[in-house]
């Protein structure tokens, strides 16, 4: 890795906890190579220190001030910006919320981080695994990996679900039945027929994690954007 531990800042802007929750089960796989500040572990985190990369889960709702003034104020102490988790990185199923819910019945636009901030990495799951935020984390340090082609894409990306992956590759032609998509659905909102899969759209979450594990459609994200990463110390990736 590197002589030096990277600083690396979580922050929750609101959720079911579950990807916050992800972070802390992650923590045994980064400590050795990371210093990792959150308020799960930590009294007060300071938004007025510098860090490397900062871990942001759940999604930004748009009504509440004091949350975008944090998420913005991240943007301006951090090199580095990853939405982790579906609410953060694509909005997941709170783009549908429509307030009127205790406790802030006020609160009914929530997007994804990008719609408020400049993100360099999105990574979907409900939740995503440890391992893939490990491996993210030691992508951006060295610069090198596919990850970091994928996950910049996805961060570009303003939605991708299950019923994106049936319009952009199944029904093309481009599904070489590969059943990656099926294996990685946490609802089980995919099925196979006829070698192909098939959409199941109630159980759909809109997480978008069969979009990125989809060999053909992450191939589509790359293509289209073109995104060179963003590794530490300002350049691109190798």
């Amino acid at each position: 890795m590197v002589s030096r531990k990277i600083k690396v800042l979580h922050v929750d802007v609101g959720g079911c906890e579950g990807c916050a929750s992800l972070v802390l089960r992650t923590l045994p796989l980064l400590l050795n190579d990371f210093e990792i500040h959150s308020k799960y572990v930590e009294d007060k985190v300071s938004l007025t220190d510098h860090y490397d990369i900062a871990l942001v889960t759940g999604s930004i709702c748009l009504n509440d001030e004091e949350e975008v003034s944090k998420l913005r104020e991240v943007r301006n102490v951090t090199d580095i910006v990853v939405a982790l988790g579906s609410c953060a990185a694509v909005g997941g199923v709170t783009l549908f919320a429509r307030g009127g819910q205790e406790p802030k019945p006020e609160h009914r636009v929530w997007q994804p981080l990008g719609a408020v901030i400049e993100v360099d990495y999105a990574v979907p799951g409900c939740p995503p695994a440890p391992a893939a935020v490990r491996t993210l984390l030691g992508n951006i340090v060295s610069g090198k990996g596919y990850f970091l082609n994928v996950f910049a894409s996805a961060a570009r990306m303003r939605k991708f679900s299950g019923y994106d992956l049936m319009d952009d590759v199944v029904l093309t032609g481009l599904c070489v039945g590969c059943g990656a998509c099926v294996l990685s659905c946490p609802t089980n909102a995919l099925q196979m027929i006829g070698e192909r899969p098939d959409l199941i759209p109630e159980k759909c979450i809109r997480c978008g994690t069969c979009y990125v594990r989809c060999p053909r459609a992450s191939q589509l994200m790359v293509r289209k954007f073109l995104v060179k990463p963003k590794v530490l110390g300002g350049g691109g990736s190798a």
